[in-house]
């Protein structure tokens, strides 16, 4: 069986996160793009290409053409294509499908369901697809339903265990993570930590976020923002942090929370989305009130026992979202795909 893989790189993901890193643990061919059809020629194509089917620019129009011709390098082979971002890059796969019946299709969606059905108001591309992987619980029925497909199943987002690891020894007292920008509750977070610095001595909250979205943190002088920190770095305040505090809209897999996991890192989120199923287990605390966040902070930062508890049993759970044992559980479907 052949594996092909749709990859689009989000660019404000570490080198070290991100669904692509399945791309050093699969065996598959890679699609980039990467073709000697013009490509003034592929942008003009582009052009014809309505945005309410998913995101298709100009990188979509020469990923087919490299995919088409590998598949016909491969015709009346077993093949499967995974688009690994469902979101983008999907068209023509009645085409495909008719020139390589041998061929699967599967997709990985990534957004939860009320972002899906306000940015992709026509699915008719979409339902052609033979199998759906969804990487939030909340997804799955959705997917089914929006779809019209059966065949949609759960399979997790992994995270590098072997890169985000504990360090018990640079471990910091009081000192809270809050990581990225997409789907963060920050009015929750900014309505929060002037409660949390009125009864948390020597509070520190270290902020990683991209530039633009610095503005949505209100100033104190016992936050830190901190931009453009490398793979290094950010593992590091994993590490050092007593605790990542985040504070969610809605959400699917988040990488943050995978990351902090992995380096034993114990939670307090918003209990939304796909969050419950990444942290079921893990002794982290799932937020319904906005009040009840600084309520548990101040009682989770004032028990190290309880921080050492969570802390061992999120690393627990993020070893049984190891890539490794993800790629494993792709492998089964794309073999159970007919």
């Amino acid at each position: 069986m052949n594996v092909f893989l749709i990859h689009h790189r989000s660019p404000h993901h570490a080198s070290n996160s991100g669904y692509g890193r399945l791309l050093d643990y699969l065996d598959a061919k890679v699609v980039y793009g990467r073709t000697k059809f013009p490509f003034r020629l592929a942008k003009i194509l582009a052009t014809f290409h309505s945005q309410v089917m998913g995101n298709y620019n100009v990188g979509s129009v020469l990923k087919a053409i490299e995919l088409y011709q590998l598949l016909k390098k491969r015709r009346g082979q077993k093949n499967v294509v995974h688009f690994l971002n469902g979101e983008r890059d999907i068209r023509h796969l009645g085409f495909f499908k008719r020139s390589f019946p041998n061929t699967k299709f599967c997709a990985t969606f990534h957004k939860p369901p009320e972002i899906l059905k306000e940015t992709i108001t026509n699915t008719a591309a979409l339902q052609k697809l033979d199998g759906v992987i969804a990487v939030g619980a909340n997804q799955v029925d959705f997917l089914k339903d929006w779809l019209q497909l059966e065949n949609v199943t759960y399979i997790p987002h992994g995270v590098d265990t072997k890169f985000f690891v504990p360090k018990p020894s640079i471990k910091k007292k009081n000192t809270l993570l809050f990581v990225g920008q997409h789907l963060r509750d920050f009015d929750t977070f900014n309505r929060t930590v002037p409660k949390l610095a009125a009864r948390i001595v020597n509070l520190r909250i270290n902020v990683v976020i991209h530039p633009a979205y610095n503005s949505k943190i209100e100033p104190h002088s016992y936050i830190d923002i901190l931009s453009d920190v490398n793979d290094e770095e950010l593992r590091t305040l994993y590490q050092e942090a007593s605790l990542l505090f985040l504070p969610m809209l809605d959400s699917t897999a988040c990488n943050s929370l995978l990351e902090a996991i992995a380096c034993g890192l114990p939670i307090i989120t918003s209990d939304v989305g796909g969050n419950f199923s990444y942290l079921s287990s893990t002794g982290s605390v799932l937020i319904k009130n906005e009040s009840n966040f600084s309520v548990e902070i101040i009682s989770l930062l004032k028990s190290q026992k309880r921080l050492n508890e969570a802390g061992e049993a999120s690393r627990k759970k993020a070893e049984l979202l190891a890539w490794e044992i993800v790629a494993l559980q792709l492998d089964k479907f794309y073999k159970s795909m007919k």
